[in-house]
């Protein structure tokens, strides 16, 4: 008699960890316990060895094979599954290789876009003791550095917009997404540009 498919929803955790929970229900229910992980639909028995599906679902994954993974996989792979597995990485890597090289280009123009257009905006409105100060808190770190230099970007920039007769909040995410383009930000780094900025920008 087939056994029952039985949609589980597991997260959290390795997938190699998911999958051993995934035998688990499987043992216990005396089903097929089915599930998509990142991607791929593994189906998991009872008798399921977790390795070799954690194996096809990494290989499924990279786009080395179609379809389901499991309930069983075949213990060792064959000359034309590692000859198979290994093209399509070769591929893969090159289209990544391409992909980078070309938004590289895109990210270079863009930049080169932004310093010529930052050139021309005005200094920093700001009080420049508090300024140094937040600075000097940062002790050197990158990330914390990074911070600032965004922030300042986005306040010449805003500056800027505003001496044309613009008002601030039109012209807030505008310029913050130009500020970006060179600093590549986080969100908790933008709050903290945005807290910066009410601190020591005198239109802030």
């Amino acid at each position: 008699m087939q056994k029952q498919i039985k949609e589980v929803s597991i997260w959290g955790g390795l997938i190699i960890e998911c999958l051993k929970k995934m035998k688990a229900v499987a043992l216990q229910g005396n089903v097929i316990a089915k599930q998509e992980l990142n991607g791929v639909i593994v189906l998991v028995e009872g008798n399921s060895d977790v390795d070799l599906l954690f194996r096809d679902q990494q290989r499924a994954q990279s786009g080395y094979i179609d379809g389901l993974v499991g309930p069983h996989s075949k213990a060792e792979l064959s000359a034309d599954d590692i000859a198979n597995d290994q093209r399509i990485r070769e591929a893969n890597e090159a289209r990544w290789a391409k992909e980078s090289a070309e938004r590289k280009v895109i990210q270079d123009q863009k930049e080169r876009e932004f310093f010529a257009e930052i050139s021309t905006c005005p200094t920093m409105d700001r009080d420049e003791a508090k300024w140094q100060e937040g600075i000097k808190a940062q002790k050197g770190d990158g990330y914390g550095l990074a911070v600032y230099t965004y922030a300042e970007y986005l306040a010449r920039l805003m500056q800027k917009k505003m001496a044309e007769g613009y008002k601030l909040e039109a012209v807030a995410d505008e310029c913050s997404n130009k500020a970006d383009i060179p600093c590549g930000i986080s969100g908790f780094m933008y709050g903290c540009a945005v807290s910066s900025l009410a601190n020591c920008w005198k239109h802030g």
